[in-house]
């Protein structure tokens, strides 16, 4: 009998938990306006490009809802919205800011031929790694961060392979799950390679370079930020390929034309 009751308390909070979600949503769609909201199953927006993003969209994605307040990291109050039956609120005006800046970031990076690292290990979003890598020919971790990769990566990938002249170091590290990938973090810094993650409310954002204020747990939320932060790395490496080609045409020398030969008879 104790162990029914104690199943049924159980059944009963997860329910209220779960359905706690779309409540808040419509209550903090009246606090923005011209809000559109779309369902939960729905398929995530296609609009990839940083200036096409809106408050609304990102609503849309979930990347609003924080954790539980008894999991609140204090250092992450300034990008806190407020609170709404026991949940932290992300203010989605951060988010957009520290995301176009996380964009710019990228941008100039590419522009410059650094190579752009996007890891994800959670499951469900490995794909939008090889997808966000790939159309910016970038570089991805969907797996597991083999710890050493950096640090040790003579023991990790082996003499012969760190000998090679194909093997480079990241020059920018996208994360988003960065609770999980604290080691990956570790060695960035130890490399003096900036970092850009996704920072919910129950991590120190101190610890990312450039931090974007998110919820890292909505799957529809990380692909679409991993969408538009590869799109923002594929206009840097556009606008590189661009420049390449204007300056080999404004080296190329003019063929000179041969003079018309004339023949006295």
């Amino acid at each position: 009998m104790l162990r029914l009751t104690l199943g049924r308390r159980w059944l009963t909070a997860s329910a209220t938990r779960h359905s706690l979600q779309p409540k808040v949503t419509e209550q903090l769609a009246q606090l923005v306006p011209e809000t559109s909201l779309k369902p939960i199953h729905a398929r995530p927006t296609q609009t990839t490009s940083p200036s096409d993003l809106t408050i609304s969209k990102l609503l849309a994605a979930g990347l609003h809802l924080g954790h539980s307040t008894s999991q609140w990291n204090p250092t992450t109050l300034p990008y806190m919205y407020g609170t709404r039956q026991g949940i932290s609120i992300i203010n989605l005006e951060q988010t957009l800011t520290h995301l176009r800046r996380a964009c710019q970031v990228v941008r100039d990076i590419s522009y410059r031929g650094g190579n752009v690292l996007f890891i994800g290990t959670r499951p469900g979003i490995g794909q939008a790694m090889v997808r966000a890598a790939q159309h910016c020919e970038g570089y991805h971790v969907s797996t597991k961060w083999v710890p050493g990769t950096l640090t040790n990566a003579a023991q990790v990938l082996g003499r012969h392979s760190t000998d090679s002249d194909d093997l480079f170091k990241p020059d920018v590290m996208v994360i988003m799950n960065p609770m999980e990938n604290e080691i990956a973090l570790s060695e960035a810094v130890l490399h003096h390679i900036p970092t850009i993650a996704l920072v919910d409310s129950n991590y120190d954002p101190r610890k990312v370079t450039f931090p974007i204020p998110a919820n890292d747990d909505s799957i529809r939320g990380v692909e679409l930020l991993a969408r538009v932060l590869s799109e923002a790395a594929r206009e840097g490496l556009v606008q590189r390929k661009h420049a390449m080609d204007l300056a080999e045409k404004a080296n190329r020398k003019p063929v000179e034309k041969r003079p018309n030969k004339t023949y006295k008879k």
